[in-house]
């Protein structure tokens, strides 16, 4: 299965916002649901930062003076 990005979290979150103001309050706990998704993901992130291991966890290896090759961990 492949992982929810946090652009589609976000995403998901506007929409939801819009169907809170415009229905009422039923969808909040999964608006509540994916803000703290988004969260815990932006926390993972900035630990992992701190650490100098990257928040998307990628090496980066430069080729040549005009491209960079990118390979995952």
């Amino acid at each position: 299965m492949e992982k929810v990005s946090e652009i589609e979290i976000e995403a998901a979150l506007a929409s939801l916002a819009r169907l809170i103001e415009r229905y009422g309050d039923q969808y909040w706990p999964l608006f509540e649901r994916l803000e703290t998704e988004l969260y815990s993901r932006n926390m993972k992130a900035a630990r992992l930062n701190r650490y100098g291991a990257g928040a998307s966890l990628l090496k980066h290896e430069k080729t040549d003076s005009r491209s960079l090759k990118v390979h995952r961990l």
